[in-house]
């Protein structure tokens, strides 16, 4: 297809104008990229200033705010909160990190003295125990905004808690760390979990600051606090006389006289079955119960297992201590001895029963019983 000439010269106008917009463009941008870099070198260069009071937090030294790129990655953290525990009650020896947004002069690590005071730039000694973190991030807040910055943020972070104490029945008594959200079962089990002996249903903390101690139910999600001491008491009884192992016994829940004499290895041959007698703790007076009674064991109880058995001797086979049964008649027990010998008098004997001082003759027959605590003599025939 032909173009005339005067169409050729709009084609060429057309193309002029097109490069001349192009090269405009070119210069514009090359003249604020000059600007921009002078910019940036004045920024610099005003960045070397030293600190100036009333300085907006959060910006630099120009006046430039900053972005969020160049926030470093601890004050990130301190930001979103992790880690913080705003509800921390600040005590002495405590040490503190401080981060004053966009003023790295002015944050730092920060120890809180013997007079509860922390040191700080530019504010001096700010009061610091008793206030919890939150408390305190404002109360530097405010500090710093009377003459300093005039819109400071302040974010505070505990850097070692106070440690707790747990005592009494646990394996590894004493001084133990705090870490957040520490429980009191986790405090248990840092200090090596309870003894055999320990109340395992309810113990006693005493919260810092506090004079007394309150009781508490152990079960899962009990609180522990920086500064508490744990204190878990001993639940157990003791229990003597015929039992096969005699001493100190753990009370496990539900505890009564019968599974006690259970634990501790039931009666020995020679022990009263019928009756346990129990002391109770700050008591000076025992108390019979029967063995089958179903009655509970008490932290601090004594229990006594008596014996319930006889002594024989004299024209039997074999003399000695023996058991008792219910309705022992002494004919019987001479056959629990062996039997009387060739030389016994199988028509008298001679019995000394618990606290008498001389003993008795009797006339042996089948209805002559045997006590609790006798001692049965049988005399040699001497026709």
């Amino acid at each position: 297809m032909l173009v005339s000439g005067e169409g050729m010269k709009r084609v060429l106008g057309g193309l002029l104008l097109a490069l001349c917009v192009v090269m405009s463009g070119l210069g514009l941008n090359a003249g604020f990229g000059l600007a921009g870099a002078q910019a940036q070198s004045q920024n610099q260069g005003q960045a070397q200033r030293q600190f100036v009071p009333l300085v907006r937090a959060g910006e630099n030294q120009t006046g430039m705010q900053q972005t969020s790129g160049q926030v470093s990655g601890e004050e990130a953290s301190a930001a979103s909160g992790s880690g913080t525990g705003l509800d921390y009650v600040l005590a002495p020896n405590d040490r503190v990190r401080l981060i004053v947004f966009g003023e790295a002069d002015l944050s730092g690590e920060f120890v809180i003295d013997s007079a509860g005071m922390a040191s700080l730039p530019l504010v001096g000694e700010v009061p610091a125990a008793g206030m919890n973190l939150r408390t305190f991030q404002r109360e530097v807040e405010r500090r710093l905004r009377n003459g300093y910055l005039v819109d400071p943020r302040v974010s505070a972070q505990i850097l070692n808690f106070r440690p707790i104490f747990v005592l009494g029945e646990v394996k590894m008594p004493g001084e133990h760390p705090f870490a957040s959200g520490l429980t009191l079962l986790n405090a248990v089990a840092q200090a090596g979990g309870f003894t055999p002996l320990a109340n395992t249903q309810r113990v006693f903390i005493r919260r810092e600051g506090s004079a007394g101690e309150e009781e508490v139910v152990v079960r899962s999600g009990v609180p522990v606090m920086p500064g508490d001491t744990i204190r878990i008491e001993k639940s157990a009884m003791f229990i003597y006389g015929e039992v096969r192992t005699q001493g100190e016994q753990p009370i496990p829940p539900g505890l009564t006289v019968r599974t006690a004499v259970a634990q501790a290895g039931g009666f020995t041959e020679l022990a009263d079955t019928q009756t346990v007698f129990v002391k109770r703790a700050g008591s000076d007076q025992e108390i019979a119960v029967p063995f089958d009674s179903g009655a509970l064991v008490q932290s601090g109880d004594t229990l006594r297992v008596d014996k319930s058995s006889f002594f024989i001797m004299g024209e039997v086979a074999s003399t000695g201590e023996f058991p008792m049964r219910p309705g022992l008649s002494v004919t019987t027990a001479a056959i629990l001895a062996g039997g009387f010998t060739t030389r016994a008098d199988t028509r008298t004997v001679f019995i000394r029963h618990a606290g008498e001082a001389k003993e008795k003759r009797y006339r042996l027959t089948n209805d002559l019983v045997v006590k609790k605590g006798d001692t049965i003599r049988v005399p040699e025939r001497f026709f």
